[in-house]
C-alpha cells in the first residue's frame, strides 16, 4: 500500500505546499523551506506544469504545479521498504531536486535519503513525471529553473497481500464472470427478488396516498451462502418486518464469497425503491 504525506516544492523564491488528508496509516508533517533561493529571484514566469495551462496568475500556476506533482508522487512512490533495508519503519525524509530547462524538460535530478532504495525510488518516480508544458521565463527568454522537493514518507515492510476474491453468486449469475460483473449481477438479482416478493397489498394499506416507498436492506451472506444478520430500515415497522421475512426466504446462493480460495462472509447493503401505484 502506498502512502504519501506532504510534498513541498519551491521555485522562484517562494514555497509551494500541498498536503494530503490524514488516514489510518498517515501522519502530516511539515518541512521548513530553506533560505538558499537567491538564484530563483530572476524568474518572472514560472514553468507551467502539464494540466496547468489555463491558470492565469503566477500564484495559480505555482499552486497547480505543486498539487499535481504531489498527486503524482503519491500515486507512484512505493513506500514498502526492502527486507534487507536497515531503515526502520516509520517516517523518512527524501530530498529531491531537479531543474526545468529551457525546453521544459526535467533535468539534473538528484535525491538524498536514508538509503539508496529511497533515493532510487524517488528518482524513478521523477523520471516518470511528464514534461512541463512550458519553461520559466525572464524578460521573454526561456531559462532553467531549479526545483527542490522534500518528501516526508511513512514506510513499512508489509508487502501488499495478493488477493484472489470472488463475490457471492446468486441464481441466474454465471461463476465465470469477473468480480465486479458477479457483484452487479448478484445485486440486480437480489433487488429483482425483493421487488417480486414485496407485499404490495400491505404497503397500500400502510401508505394509501404514497406513490413510492423506500427501505434500506442490510444482511450478511455467510460462508455457506445463506442470509443472516438481516436488518431493514423502513418508513413503517410493518414494512421492515415484512422485508426481513422475505430476505429470510431468499434461496441459498450458488456459491458464497471467497478470498484466496476460502469462503468468507460478505455484507450486502442496498436502498430499494418500490413503486406502489
Amino acid at each position: 500500500m502506498k502512502h504519501f504525506f506532504i510534498l513541498i516544492a519551491f521555485f522562484g523564491g517562494l514555497v509551494l505546499s500541498a498536503q494530503e488528508k490524514t488516514n489510518k496509516q498517515s501522519e502530516l508533517d511539515s518541512i521548513a523551506a530553506t533560505n538558499d533561493v537567491d538564484s530563483f529571484s530572476i524568474v518572472e514566469d514560472v514553468p507551467i506544469y502539464k494540466g496547468c495551462e489555463n491558470r492565469v496568475t503566477y500564484a495559480e500556476k505555482k499552486e497547480c504545479a505543486n498539487q499535481k506533482i504531489a498527486d503524482f508522487f503519491k500515486e507512484n512512490y512505493n513506500t514498502i521498504r526492502p527486507k534487507d533495508s536497515e531503515v526502520s519503519s516509520g517516517k523518512v525524509r527524501v530530498l529531491v531536486t531537479f531543474s526545468v530547462d529551457e525546453q521544459a524538460n526535467i533535468v539534473d535530478g538528484t535525491a538524498e535519503g536514508p538509503d539508496k532504495y529511497f533515493e532510487n525510488e524517488a528518482l524513478r518516480v521523477l523520471k516518470l513525471l511528464p514534461k512541463f508544458s512550458s519553461p520559466g521565463y525572464f524578460r521573454g527568454k526561456a531559462i532553467k529553473v531549479p526545483f527542490s522537493i522534500p518528501l516526508v514518507l511513512y514506510v513499512n515492510t508489509k508487502k501488499d497481500e495478493v488477493v484472489d476474491a470472488t463475490y457471492p453468486v446468486y441464481r441466474g449469475c454465471h461463476k465465470e464472470l469477473s468480480f465486479e460483473e458477479t457483484k452487479q449481477c448478484t445485486s440486480d438479482k437480489i433487488m429483482d427478488y425483493i421487488k417480486v416478493s414485496f407485499n404490495y397489498e400491505l404497503a397500500d394499506k400502510v401508505f394509501p396516498t404514497e406513490l413510492t416507498t423506500q427501505f434500506l436492506v442490510e444482511f450478511i451472506i455467510n460462508k455457506k451462502g445463506k442470509t443472516e444478520h438481516i436488518n431493514v430500515k423502513a418508513h413503517h415497522k410493518a414494512i421492515a418486518i415484512d422485508v426481513i421475512q422475505l430476505i429470510k426466504r431468499m434461496p441459498k446462493f450458488k456459491t458464497p464469497g471467497t478470498r484466496n480460495g476460502k469462503p468468507i462472509a460478505t455484507k450486502f447493503s442496498a436502498l430499494a425503491t418500490i413503486r406502489l401505484l
